[in-house]
C-alpha cells in the first residue's frame, strides 16, 4: 500500500472513529456535536494534506478545501459569526501558503 492510499485511510478510519463517539456522546448526554463533528473533520482533512505534504506525495487541494470549508462551518455552529469577506482573504492565504509549502517540499 503506497504513502497517500495508507493516509487516506488512516483519515476514513479517524471519521469513523469520530462519528461514532460523537453519536454515542449525543445520545449518552444530550448534546448537539455537530459543530465538533464539523471542527474535527475539518482537522482531520488538513491534517491529512500536511502529512501528505510532510511525506512527499501530492496535495489535495478540493480536500484541503472541504476541510477548510468543515472548520469555518463548524466555528459558525458554535455561535460564532464568521464576516465572509474577512472569511474569504483568510482561505486565499491559506491556499497561498499551501502552494508555497507544495513547492518547497518538491525543490528538496
Amino acid at each position: 500500500m503506497n504513502k497517500s492510499v495508507a493516509l487516506t485511510s488512516l483519515a476514513w478510519g479517524l471519521f469513523f472513529v469520530l462519528i461514532g463517539l460523537s453519536w454515542a456522546a449525543s445520545n449518552h448526554y444530550g448534546v448537539d456535536v455537530r459543530p465538533y463533528i464539523a471542527l474535527e473533520a475539518g482537522i482531520i482533512l488538513i491534517g491529512l494534506n500536511i502529512a501528505r505534504t510532510g511525506l512527499g506525495t501530492h496535495l489535495s487541494k478540493f480536500s484541503l478545501f472541504i476541510g477548510i470549508v468543515a472548520l469555518a462551518f463548524g466555528v459558525v455552529l458554535m455561535g460564532y459569526p464568521l464576516p465572509l469577506p474577512e472569511t474569504i482573504i483568510v482561505l486565499i492565504g491559506l491556499f497561498i501558503i499551501a502552494e508555497a509549502a507544495r513547492s518547497l517540499t518538491k525543490s528538496r
